[in-house]
């Protein structure tokens, strides 16, 4: 199949594409939320509401980052193919 034809049809999604299955993401996603457990046990319900909307702004932070980056290395890539492409 042709990746832009990919693309295009929406067989291809960057943005839905995960690393985190490796072995360290996963081990520190499973201490993050034990972390987080232990956290919101011992908040009140004002405190609980708090780190809800942090842990929304930290994930919108890090969506735009994630995007940024991925922008940021197809720019890269595109102009190392154009590099590669001269005619010297």
């Amino acid at each position: 199949m042709n990746i832009i034809e990919d693309l295009y049809y929406g067989r291809i999604s960057p943005y839905e594409m995960s690393i985190s299955a490796t072995l360290e993401c996963q081990k520190l996603k499973a201490l993050a939320d034990r972390n987080e457990d232990l956290l919101r046990e011992s908040l009140s319900d004002k405190q609980k509401e708090m780190l809800e909307k942090l842990i929304e702004s930290v994930t919108d932070i890090s969506s735009i980052s994630e995007r940024d980056m991925f922008i940021a290395g197809f720019r890269l890539g595109v102009k190392m193919m154009i590099d590669v492409m001269k005619d010297e």
